[in-house]
């Protein structure tokens, strides 16, 4: 699951235009520039802390402790990604959002697991009945298993 950071993207953004606008006001060239940037992170795909950065055709995926680059180039704009990333409170704000990343996809496998535990269960309980069914003579029990079965839609 790619997860695209609106905050960071717009930081870095920003710090991208200003480290590269000089005296003669090339700002809005440079803004053009970067209007395809994103940044996001991809847990399932790379365990280590992690993030990537994609501007138009172009990406590089950083490590965020030690700031390293793992994939890709960038560039000349790499050494304005590592300086902007290398900030404290960036630093600090992209190791928080990794461990919300990562927290949230454990908990969403956690639920997949459980779901698929009753899943299991059902069918269990399915045989189970079937079984019932067919060393007990009698209507009832054919009769609970006749409803089980529309219940489940088989």
């Amino acid at each position: 699951m790619t997860e695209s950071i609106r905050v960071f993207e717009n930081s870095l953004r920003d710090y991208l235009i200003n480290v590269q606008t000089d005296a003669y006001n090339t700002q809005t060239k440079i803004q053009h520039r970067y209007n395809n940037l994103k940044v996001y992170m991809e847990p399932k795909k790379i365990s280590v802390p992690h993030f990537w950065v994609s501007v138009n055709i172009s990406s590089v995926c950083y490590q965020i402790d030690p700031l390293e680059k793992i994939h890709g180039s960038m560039g000349y704009d790499e050494r304005f990604i590592t300086m902007w990333a290398g900030r404290t409170n960036i630093s600090g704000e992209l190791k928080k959002h990794w461990a919300y990343l990562t927290q949230t996809s454990e908990i969403l496998s956690q639920q997949v697991r459980n779901e698929k535990k009753v899943e299991e269960n059902l069918e269990i309980t399915k045989s189970e009945i079937k079984e019932a069914a067919e060393s007990v003579t009698g209507s009832g029990v054919r009769y609970k298993l006749r409803a089980f079965e529309q219940r489940r839609g088989s």
